[in-house]
């Protein structure tokens, strides 16, 4: 039986325009942190209709990106007592609805990591989208080029010393010149696979040994910042410039500042050195076309460029009163306003 394809972008009226959230399934997101959710609140409360997908409903028909999708009715996340409070059943799905991707304004790519197989499909079928017609964001290209860990080091002079190396002796001999240092797997997230590399530690061999799958797999080693005990920041990037920011402090014994890994948030905002950074790179995410990013920082130093699901708006928005989200969406519709939306 052949597909009937829905043509979304049909009944937009006036202002009124179709976004397609690619994401992990819906269900298993976390409504009260995810910025995901957040940027599908606004677009919702600005009137546009939101259709969401995930990679593996992606496809290509006659040449043309395709993706299985269903409408959300979101019930809005509220703010009580500093926290994001949302019921259990805070979202109901339509039927599915077959549809060609450039028939809509915008499509966000918002799956998590890791750049696995899997992904790095679902940006060659992005490709297939007609920019002319319909924005994605981040672009397909841009995700691909921009890893996560690695392009920092593009800017070598605004990170710390950094190694990226599968040599354990090349690894022990930096850590023991730095004193301490930090190894991060090349495509992780949410703090998973990071450690702590001391020169007397008994188990560093045997660190180094799992990390690199026994110096196979290159991992990614930084000289340990001092200033990560004040925390790490998360400064949210939209079109090249700092919008807001988030301080996210280790609890306990654990040296992580991930949210994931059990961090506290404390208000924050944009700073003179995140500005100075972003003059920087910016002009290179907007060429590439990585237009939401979160960057993170420690003291004065850049560690890592988020593109794939940057997260920080939900925490910043509660602490700083901000409105990111809607922020973000009225960006996005202001450069579908540069592309034919159908």
């Amino acid at each position: 039986m052949r597909q009937q394809f829905i043509q979304p972008g049909a009944d937009t009226v006036g202002s009124r325009l179709t976004f397609v959230f690619i994401t992990d399934p819906v269900s298993e997101l976390a409504p009260a942190h995810d910025t995901t959710v957040a940027l599908m609140e606004a677009a919702q409360a600005l009137g546009h209709r939101v259709l969401v997908t995930t990679i593996a409903e992606l496809g290509v028909t006659a040449g043309r990106a395709t993706a299985q999708t269903r409408g959300v009715t979101l019930q809005p996340a509220v703010l009580v007592g500093g926290n994001w409070v949302i019921g259990k059943n805070w979202f109901v799905a339509s039927e599915p609805e077959q549809i060609y991707l450039d028939t809509v304004a915008a499509v966000f790519m918002r799956t998590d990591p890791p750049v696995n197989a899997d992904y790095l499909r679902a940006t060659y079928i992005l490709d297939l989208v007609d920019p002319a017609q319909t924005l994605v964001l981040n672009s397909p290209s841009g995700l691909r080029d921009a890893n996560e860990k690695l392009f920092a080091l593009r800017f070598p002079e605004l990170g710390p010393p950094t190694l990226i190396s599968a040599d354990r002796t090349e690894i022990i001999d930096s850590v023991q010149s730095w004193g301490r240092a930090v190894l991060k797997p090349t495509d992780g997230m949410a703090g998973r696979g990071i450690m702590l590399l001391t020169p007397g530690d008994p188990n560093l061999h045997s660190i180094l040994d799992t990390a690199t799958e026994r110096g196979t797999q290159h991992v990614v080693v930084q000289q340990f910042i001092p200033a990560v005990t004040a925390g790490d920041r998360r400064v949210i990037v939209l079109g090249g410039t700092p919008v807001g920011a988030v301080r996210r402090i280790a609890q306990g014994d654990e040296f992580r500042c991930n949210m994931a890994a059990g961090a506290s948030v404390e208000i924050d905002t944009v700073t003179e050195n995140d500005r100075r950074i972003c003059r920087t790179i910016g002009p290179e995410l907007v060429r590439r076309g990585l237009h939401f990013v979160g960057i993170d920082i420690i003291g004065e130093w850049l560690t890592e460029v988020n593109v794939t699901s940057p997260t920080g708006i939900r925490e910043i928005d509660a602490l700083s009163g901000t409105h990111l989200a809607t922020t973000t969406i009225s960006s996005v519709t202001a450069l579908c306003a540069n592309v034919e939306v159908r």
